[in-house]
């Protein structure tokens, strides 16, 4: 009776992290069965508010998706911590990892209790030795939520700027 209960469980943590990463902007649309080895050979981490999931200068070595909870994405900076995003359930960050090794660059913290799935560097590097075929597509989305939580961060400082009364300079081209 306890292991159909264990099966049970662990079958249902795969369908749900199977549904959470297609709804990712990495994982949509990539072929069910990389997904399915994904969902597999992810974790999942729970944290409370204020606790710390990545850190500015440690090592970085996996993602993150967001199932439910809210982050802060902050920066050390001046002695100051300043806060450079919000981000809500269905993000991903830390995207970066599965593709470089680097350390942190920023800092993401608990807002909320926070349940996320992690996909380390090494689960990433087997699913495309498994499926080699997918592997410029996966590499290209990597790069393409990058860049538009870039802009993300981009346009959440300048109306946080604004909002203070901050005035841009203005240039003349």
């Amino acid at each position: 009776m306890t292991t159909d209960k264990y099966v049970n469980q662990e079958s249902c943590r795969l369908t749900s992290d199977f549904t959470l990463l297609r709804q990712s902007p990495i994982f949509a649309g990539i072929h069910h069965e990389v997904v399915k080895l994904l969902a597999y050979l992810s974790t999942r981490r729970s944290f409370q508010p204020g606790d710390y999931l990545i850190q500015q200068g440690k090592r970085a070595n996996q993602a993150f998706i967001l199932a439910c909870g809210a982050v802060e994405i902050t920066m050390h900076y001046r002695d100051r911590e300043i806060v450079l995003q919000q981000l809500k359930e269905n993000s991903v960050f830390g995207e970066l990892a599965l593709l470089a090794q680097f350390e942190w660059f920023f800092n993401a913290r608990a807002a909320s209790d926070v349940e996320v799935m992690t996909i380390d560097q090494t689960a990433f590097q087997k699913v495309i030795e498994k499926f080699p075929e997918q592997k410029d597509q996966l590499i290209e989305r990597v790069i393409q939520t990058r860049v538009h939580r870039l802009e993300s961060q981009t346009t959440y400082l300048l109306d946080q700027l604004l909002s203070e009364g901050w005035q841009p300079t203005e240039v003349t081209i």
